[in-house]
């Protein structure tokens, strides 16, 4: 079907993957598109668009997590039912933020930004521009940028590395996808954490994948095959919270010196602890661990404390898997923006970014703790939590006395979908749900919103449980 349709992308001040997607949502207004229909696979897209093949994965990932495309594991990308999709001639992202309804968003608050500090930085960053940035030469990424890199991973999180260690990338989903190429000629099988954080089985669409049941300790590491990668949050489980024991710890290190797969250690939020101290990185570790540490990547990201749209991460890689890392860059192209790297690097060097993110640090805590004192006042005879120790969001958990939990939360999302209010449940975060069916519990992201959302969303999520549980 796609085959007969006409897509072109043009090099203007629209990003390109905005174009494909508003391209993409057309066709299937029109009917061009039909549910059901497969879409080709982002190798094949890109090479007949003449793009980077990040350029397709990130449309993809973006209309599967709005509902308009689904992913089914070994079969592909296909147009997913849904009841209408608005067109516009207004920009892509545009229409993607205006037909998003409000939520629990664990996400950055912009409103904390310090523009002034970022401006000087951007002002002093580009006075004398360096001659490789203009050229588009670094391809691992700015040497400054790097060195600032590691020194914030020392200073932040232990880790011991050297800049030449580091390969900058266009945030968390594009250092996946570069993994997934450089290290799909050594492993044919691909495990992710049950739960997990959804576009994961986005990015890696091209490859099978298995899941890694996470219990109270965490996940441990395949048995049946010896040629696999395990993307894990150790430190701090997306959905969960919860950290590896140092037991399970322990059997994953062995496993990568017995030389049976590979490790991708994502660190998404550890900035932000508020109480306790951080766990070590696998990969600090795993320098201890003889051949372990060739088999270990660590992936960051910078947009996490700083602003989403700077999308800007980067891979901590073994030095044996660095030019690995490069070749497969070079096939699928550099999506990580140059030109920004020298006003990061600046912003890092300076003091600016410590400053920012210890500031941030003081204000999601307090974000966190306003939102745990809403959930007592509205919601404890439904709900019951723990306070996280660090991270951007809570799970409140449907108490053990809720009759018929799958009829109630089916219930609580319609009615707070309708009222403009999009609920995250845990189980959206099961690829494949198990059985017995995970405790129902709601995903409340404090980050992003106000406190004034806060107390607005968590007391429309009490009127309606008080209608649907009494």
């Amino acid at each position: 079907m796609i085959a007969s349709l006409s897509f072109s992308l043009e090099s203007n001040e629209t990003p390109r993957y905005q174009q494909l997607q508003q391209q993409l949502l057309e066709a299937i207004e029109q009917g061009r598109l039909a549910v059901g229909d497969k879409l080709p696979s982002s190798r094949t897209f890109a090479r007949s668009l003449g793009v980077s093949r990040s350029v397709v994965i990130q449309t993809y990932e973006q209309l599967i997590a709005e509902g308009v495309l689904r992913s089914e594991p070994k079969r592909g990308i296909f147009v997913a039912p849904v009841e209408r999709i608005s067109v516009s001639a207004e920009p892509a992202a545009t229409l993607v933020e205006s037909s998003r309804k409000g939520g629990f968003d664990s996400g950055v608050d912009v409103s904390q930004f310090p523009s002034k500090e970022w401006a000087a930085s951007m002002r002093r960053a580009w006075l004398t521009p360096d001659p490789n940035v203009l050229m588009g030469s670094y391809r691992a990424g700015l040497p400054a940028l790097r060195q600032a890199i590691v020194a914030y991973l020392y200073a932040l999180r232990g880790l011991s590395c050297l800049p030449e260690q580091v390969v900058i990338t266009a945030g968390s989903r594009d250092a996946m996808a570069l993994l997934a190429h450089a290290l799909q000629s050594s492993c044919r099988h691909w495990f992710l954490e049950e739960p997990t954080y959804p576009p994961l089985h986005a990015s890696l669409a091209n490859v099978a994948v298995q899941p890694l049941a996470v219990q109270s300790d965490g996940a441990l590491p395949p048995t049946q095959v010896s040629d696999w990668t395990a993307v894990l949050t150790p430190n701090r489980q997306y959905p969960l919270g919860i950290s590896y024991s140092s037991p399970v710890r322990e059997q994953w290190l062995d496993a990568l010196q017995a030389g049976q797969g590979f490790i991708i250690e994502d660190d998404y939020d550890n900035e932000f602890l508020y109480q306790g101290r951080a766990s070590v990185p696998l990969m600090q570790l795993a320098q201890h661990r003889g051949s372990a540490q060739e088999r270990i990547f660590y992936v960051g990201s910078l947009s996490k404390v700083l602003f989403r749209g700077l999308r800007m991460g980067f891979i901590i890689a073994p030095l044996s898997q660095v030019d690995r890392l490069l070749s497969s860059q070079q096939a699928l192209g550099v999506s990580a923006s140059l030109p920004m790297q020298p006003v990061v690097a600046d912003f890092m060097t300076n003091g600016s970014f410590y400053r920012h993110l210890n500031r941030m640090r003081r204000h999601y805590r307090e974000k966190r703790d306003a939102l745990l004192a809403l959930l007592s006042e509205h919601l404890e005879p439904w709900f019951e939590w723990d306070k996280p120790s660090g991270g951007m969001h809570v799970i409140a958990y449907f108490k053990s006395h809720i009759r018929q939990p799958e009829q109630v939360w089916r219930q609580l999302d319609q009615a707070c979908a309708e009222q403009g209010l999009a609920l995250s449940w845990l189980h959206q975060h099961y690829h494949s749900l198990p059985e017995p069916l995970p405790r129902p519990g709601l995903l409340l992201g404090f980050t992003g919103p106000s406190t004034e959302q806060l107390d607005q969303w968590v007391r429309l999520i009490a009127l309606h449980a008080k209608k649907i549980m009494l």
